[in-house]
C-alpha cells in the first residue's frame, strides 16, 4: 500500500482510537468490529490500513517508542551524569504525558507481548527496550567512573529506576512539562537522597 499524507493520518487515528479502546477494555477484549464501530469504518476499510489486531499493537508501541526517542533527542549534550539521569526521567515522563493511551497500553500489555505479537515484531520490541536500559546503564557507568555515583549494580539500577517510573502513567501526567519536571525531580531526589530523614 502506497501511503499518502491522507492515509498516515488515518492511521495515526486509527490507532488513537485503538489504544484508547485497548486501555479501557483490554487489548485481547477488544475486537476488530469495536474499532470500526468506534471510526465509523467498515471493516474491510480498517483491514486495508491493518492487516489485523496485532498490527495496531505494534503500531502502538513504534509510536510509543518514536515519541520517546524525540524527548530524548532533545536532551542537552555534554551534561554531568546526575543531570543526564534526571533529563533522561523527564524524557520519560514527558513521554507518558504527550501520548498517555498509547503508554498505558504499552505497560498494560507488556506481559503478554509473546502472544500478542508475531515473532519479529516481538524482536524489535525487545530491541528497542534493550537499547534505551543500555543507555541508563550508559549514563549510570559513566557517572560511575566519573565518582559522581557511588559503586553500584547498573543494570539492577536501571531496572529499579524503570520499574518505578513505569506504573506513573496511571497518575495522568498532563503535557506540561512542569508536571514532567515536578514528578521527574521527586523520583530523582528519592534515589539520590533516600527517604530516611537527616539528623536535625
Amino acid at each position: 500500500m502506497v501511503e499518502t499524507a491522507a492515509s498516515l493520518d488515518k492511521r495515526a487515528t486509527l490507532m488513537r482510537e485503538a489504544a484508547k479502546l485497548f486501555r479501557t477494555l483490554g487489548y485481547h477484549a477488544t475486537s476488530m468490529s469495536d474499532i470500526a464501530e468506534v471510526m465509523q469504518l467498515n471493516k474491510g476499510t480498517l483491514y486495508y490500513y491493518f492487516p489485523s489486531k496485532a498490527d495496531i499493537l505494534y503500531g502502538v508501541y513504534l509510536e510509543a517508542f518514536a515519541r520517546l526517542d524525540e524527548n530524548i533527542e532533545a536532551i542537552p549534550a555534554a551534561l554531568p551524569p546526575d543531570e543526564l539521569l534526571v533529563q533522561y526521567v523527564r524524557a520519560i515522563l514527558r513521554t507518558i504525558g504527550c501520548v498517555p493511551d498509547f503508554i498505558a497500553v504499552y505497560f498494560q500489555e507488556h506481559p503478554w507481548l509473546e502472544k500478542s505479537l508475531g515473532p519479529e515484531h516481538l524482536k524489535t520490541v525487545r530491541a528497542k527496550e534493550s537499547e534505551f536500559t543500555a543507555q541508563l546503564r550508559a549514563v549510570i557507568n559513566e557517572g560511575m567512573r566519573q565518582g559522581v555515583f557511588r559503586r553500584v549494580n547498573d543494570q539492577l539500577l536501571a531496572a529499579q529506576l524503570l520499574s518505578m517510573i513505569s506504573s506513573l502513567y496511571r497518575w495522568h501526567l498532563s503535557e506540561d512539562e512542569r508536571s514532567a519536571s515536578l514528578v521527574a525531580d521527586t523520583i530523582i531526589s528519592y534515589l539520590y537522597e533516600g527517604v530516611l530523614a537527616r539528623p536535625r
